[in-house]
């Protein structure tokens, strides 16, 4: 099983890791400051402990291929989805798609996030990919800046609602990282309060498996 994740700085890993640019090599920094190190030990681990055990001919094959560029707003995942997810070799089982933060920091139309979000959806599924989606998570000193919360809140129902309509597999991460007040916990936080620390990609990764990845790699690794 390949998945694919598309998206801008917290699916690459940034500060701590930026993947390859190629494709090819294997990007540089430490791979443990990306969500998709820790998934995949979430699953082997998983596997290992509930299925393997019970078949030792069973072979595992989970690969994360890191496809985030930071700085990116949705518009830009939506005119590269073509090149890095549709025809990326080998076709991915499954996509990871995470993206709006870097539109709502530019104050951008909670409708039109909303819609390129679930373009990204309906495209990745046309083409025969599964998408998982998430929610946006929170940032420190959230409830200090009333209008960005609003309208993360606002758009985090609106996604919560498409994917539950459609039966979409997905992880709130704005609720799986928030603390008492719905601010990104301290030790999830970059000193920028925006991007994740080691702990904090850990903690996504968490999320992402108990929330949406878990019952997929059940389902086919299940003897």
């Amino acid at each position: 099983m390949i998945f694919l994740c598309l998206g801008n700085s917290l699916t690459s890993g940034y500060p701590g890791y930026s993947p390859s640019i190629d494709g090819i090599s294997e990007g540089y920094g430490n791979p443990q400051s990306q969500y998709e190190y820790w998934l995949k030990e979430f699953c082997l681990d998983y596997l290992n402990n509930e299925f393997l055990k019970l078949n030792e001919n069973s072979k595992v094959n989970i690969e994360f291929v890191n496809k985030g560029i930071p700085g990116e707003l949705t518009d830009d995942l939506f005119r590269r989805i073509d090149t890095d997810l549709i025809h990326y070799i080998p076709k991915p089982s499954y996509s990871i798609i995470l993206g709006g933060s870097n539109d709502l920091g530019w104050n951008s139309d909670v409708d039109k996030i909303f819609n390129n979000i679930k373009q990204l959806h309906i495209i990745s599924r046309n083409n025969g990919i599964i998408s998982i989606g998430a929610t946006i998570p929170p940032i420190r000193g959230e409830n200090f800046m009333k209008g960005y919360n609003k309208k993360k809140s606002q758009l985090n129902q609106k996604l919560k609602g498409y994917f539950i309509e459609y039966n979409i597999p997905y992880a709130d991460l704005d609720n799986g990282m928030a603390d008492a007040v719905g601010d990104l916990k301290k030790e999830y936080a970059n000193p920028d309060g925006i991007h994740f620390t080691v702990k904090g990609y850990y903690q996504m990764a968490s999320v992402i498996f108990k929330e949406a990845v878990k019952k997929i790699v059940s389902s086919n690794y299940s003897i």
